[in-house]
């Protein structure tokens, strides 16, 4: 007999930890290669891990509810030894870029604890440094905790904590003081600590850092009666064909895109060497999962989808994600986001910008109004705002004003000569 180690594989290009969901197999138990061994939770998705090999899993070394890094040591298995090769020849090109010394060779002297590695040579993704560069903090005096020693978020944080309580060369900013260094409140009688989720987590990070940019918002109100009497027309035989509804979504997110056509300034990103125009019309949708949080899964090459083929990739991507069934791929490469938060209730609302996007659009509840029309008459029209969030370093208020109006014309142009399909 042979052991096989499992460890925490790379789930992603950006992701460096994941927690222990649940363990799908208890110490003792016969395993067979392929068979779903343990849910690990990460920053973006769920996913479940299958076994490389056959054989029984002798201890699991990380309990659920844990956070480890990529790499860190999960389970311990008896097998063949032909089975572990294998899966160790298959596992190869997932190795770390920079490989580990060789056991017969002795390791490098460690540096003097006054030298500080210079900035090409600290591990850290573009995120911390960012964090790190915000705090003052000198990312070259942190002993990473990440895989090879890469500085993680966590570890700035912890730095960031310590010169707030007058360990460190600068105060911390107000926002670091409130989100990492805040003194606990005082106890209620009835409190009770809710464990941050990893998906909590992430969100709390991606909208402090997206909160950094200078946001401004615009409101537009969309008359929606002609779209909604329209949909009525097709709804029917959409249903009939496809297997599900055509939800007014679709065509919102129709009007953004082609608002991107006409506005492409909206569809591009801030970068300190200057404004990235992008070439591909990729739309994150947002769906809400409850209590546990949002999602924004991206639906590639929007600009070449009909009415019908975004409604199919809409109902695909909300599927998957309440299902907990979708993959990194899923998060890649969003240019601009649609926010559908009128199904909510919601009649006007203030989005935040993701981040590496200008802007963001948020769609409200369709409600029956009475309204002035042109000659003066009084009408029961179906009326719905259009909210858009804006990188005012990016966009400027004519230019997000004139993409509300171009999603306005559009949405209040739709009628027969508009083909689903």
């Amino acid at each position: 007999m042979a052991t096989f180690e499992l460890k925490m594989p790379k789930l992603g290009e950006s992701v460096t930890e994941g927690t222990i969901g649940k363990w799908l197999k208890n110490a003792g138990d016969t395993v067979e290669k392929y068979d779903l061994l343990v849910e690990v939770q990460t920053d973006k998705v769920n996913t479940e891990i299958p076994s490389e090999v056959s054989g029984t899993l002798k201890e699991i070394k990380v309990k659920e509810g844990e956070t480890v890094p990529v790499g860190a040591l999960l389970a311990v298995f008896e097998t063949a030894g032909a089975d572990v090769a294998a899966a160790q020849l298959q596992a190869a090109p997932a190795a770390p870029a920079r490989p580990e010394p060789s056991r017969a060779a002795p390791l490098p002297p460690a540096p003097p604890p006054q030298a500080m590695a210079a900035p090409e040579d600290i591990r850290a993704t573009p995120a911390v440094r960012k964090l790190a560069a915000e705090h003052n903090v000198d990312l070259g005096g942190i002993p990473g905790t990440g895989l090879n020693g890469r500085v993680s978020r966590k570890d700035v944080e912890d730095a960031v904590a310590r010169m707030a309580a007058g360990g460190g060369r600068a105060p911390a900013p107000a926002a670091a003081r409130s989100a990492v260094a805040r003194p606990a409140h005082a106890s209620i009688s009835g409190d009770q600590l809710v464990k941050l989720t990893q998906m909590r987590r992430a969100i709390a990070d991606n909208m402090t850092q997206a909160w950094g940019a200078p946001h401004a918002h615009a409101v537009m109100e969309i008359d929606m009666t002609d779209l909604a009497k329209y949909r009525e027309e097709v709804r029917g035989d959409f249903k009939a064909r496809e297997g599900f509804d055509l939800s007014p979504a679709a065509f919102i997110v129709k009007a953004a895109v082609e608002a991107l056509r006409a506005v492409p300034l909206v569809n591009a990103s801030w970068s300190d060497q200057g404004i990235v125009l992008h070439g591909a019309v990729n739309i994150g949708y947002a769906v809400a999962l409850g209590d546990d949080g949002l999602v924004v899964p991206v639906i590639k090459a929007a600009d070449e989808k009909s009415i019908a083929g975004l409604m199919r990739s809409i109902r695909d991507v909300v599927d998957r994600a309440k299902a907990k069934k979708l993959t990194f791929d899923d998060f890649s490469g969003g240019t601009f986001t649609v926010n559908n938060t009128g199904p909510l209730g919601t009649i006007v609302s203030s989005p935040i910008v993701p981040p590496g996007q200008a802007a963001i659009c948020s769609s409200e509840a369709i409600v029956k109004r009475l309204v002035v029309l042109d000659n003066d008459t009084l009408a029961i029209r179906q009326r719905m705002n259009l909210v858009i969030g804006f990188d005012h370093r990016v966009v400027d208020g004519a230019t997000a004003a004139r993409f509300l109006q171009t999603m306005r014309d559009w949405l209040e142009a739709v009628g027969p000569g508009v083909t689903v399909y």
